[in-house]
């Protein structure tokens, strides 16, 4: 029992150690990650960048490594940046010989981001969602007193003031849903949960046999739409932005990583230009202006560009890796006296995601002199010549961590 409860200490230890010793490492010798914002800038036809390199460092340059001040780096963005050129007086300006005053431009513009983390599976999700009355003769959206969840067998409503579900209108929207042909549970759902928005769109929902449905709440009435999208699309995720444009309703995310817009065209899918993306470790991001439209996708290491015509042709396309912000010599000392490290949090997950990252052959030399270390304070300091097998197994395995319990937690029984 003894050693059962020295060893149940070391491992405790071990995993304890392999958090909080890295991350201070990191924290006092590492630096802040870097980042980078990609553009296209339609005065010089090539995309732009700034990297941020920690430390409220920036660097602003183009794709052929040209540098640049910020004020001359939003200068090549006038459509990002059109508050900056109007109070130059730079506008109206003339692009591709089109004149772009502040209502046109501001009119022609509108942004989407997905960020991985906040896409089904990657967070904890209470499957309430509120539905909004559309009402024309209100002026503003209030908010609903009740909200909906997808059953096995129907839509339903609960009152959220009484916590009591509203038989009535559950029934009204699980019948109007059957008489469109809907098969319950839903599988995949997709809406803007807030009424911060210029218009509700309501939310689109895939059925378990692949067809995807628009649900909308008019007057209190349901206001069911089957969406000619083919089911074998295959669905994995929708995300809805209403914006005043109404170009598109949203975006659709395929289990192939295509990416789609739901067009206000008889909900046809247009498919946007992003090969490289990956929702389970990619955050992505649209940028339209007046003139073109950017897709850009990216991670901790790499970001992906491709700039668009107003029909989404690609044009050109660039990718570059993020900046460094650790030095070499940092970077290896650190892989060097950890062989891993037990971290909680994943970018890519709204929750906590623990994950243990081996630092690769670098973590042999922390094991090696682990080795050599503990045999010194065995022979050297308390004199023995007996070996602990147990001891240089758990040294093979975790390096510097469990020298440190085995001195720590030594075995005088």
């Amino acid at each position: 029992m003894i050693h059962l409860s020295r060893y149940s200490l070391i491992l405790l230890g071990v995993l304890t150690m392999s958090y909080f010793l890295p991350t201070g490492y990191w924290k006092i010798f590492g630096s802040e990650e870097g980042s980078t914002m990609l553009f296209y800038s339609p005065l010089k036809k090539q995309f732009v960048y700034r990297d941020y390199l920690g430390s409220h460092q920036f660097h602003y340059r183009d794709e052929e490594g040209n540098d640049y001040s910020r004020a001359a780096f939003e200068d090549l963005l006038p459509f990002l940046y059109y508050k900056t050129m109007e109070k130059k007086g730079l506008l109206p300006l003339t692009i591709e010989g089109q004149s772009f005053d502040k209502a046109t431009i501001k009119k022609g513009r509108q942004g989407v981001e997905i960020k991985s983390r906040h896409l089904p599976g990657h967070y904890p999700q209470i499957p309430l969602y509120p539905l909004f009355n559309q009402d024309p003769d209100q002026a503003m959206l209030p908010f609903p007193d009740d909200v909906f969840r997808f059953t096995e067998r129907g839509m339903e409503f609960i009152n959220a003031d009484f916590n009591r579900i509203d038989e009535e209108l559950s029934k009204r929207f699980t019948h109007a849903l059957m008489m469109k042909g809907f098969s319950f549970p839903a599988t995949v759902l997709g809406g803007k949960t807030t009424n911060l928005k210029p218009f509700d769109a309501g939310y689109f929902v895939r059925d378990s046999e692949g067809a995807v449905f628009h649900i909308m709440r008019v007057k209190n009435e349901p206001k069911i739409i089957r969406t000619p999208i083919p089911p074998e699309t295959d669905i994995r995720a929708l995300v809805i932005s209403e914006n005043r444009r109404k170009e598109f309703y949203g975006l659709a995310i395929t289990a192939e990583n295509r990416v789609y817009l739901i067009s206000y065209d008889h909900y046809k899918l247009i498919e946007l230009p992003a090969d490289q993306y990956d929702a389970q470790n990619m955050d992505f991001k649209l940028l339209i202006s007046p003139l073109h439209r950017t897709v850009t996708c990216f991670n901790d290491r790499q970001v992906f560009g491709t700039v668009t015509d107003g029909a989404y042709s690609a044009m050109k396309s660039y990718q570059r890796s993020l900046p460094e912000t650790i030095t070499p010599a940092t970077d290896f000392i650190g892989r060097m006296l950890f062989p891993f490290q037990l971290t909680l949090t994943n970018e890519f997950r709204g929750q906590a995601a623990p994950q243990l990252h081996w630092n690769g052959w670098l973590a042999l030399i922390s094991i090696g002199l682990s080795l050599v270390g503990y045999l010194v304070y065995v022979r050297g300091i308390k004199k023995r010549k007996k070996r602990s097998w147990p001891a240089i197994c758990l040294l093979l395995l975790t390096g510097v961590y469990g020298l440190i319990c085995l001195v720590a937690l030594p075995d005088d029984t």
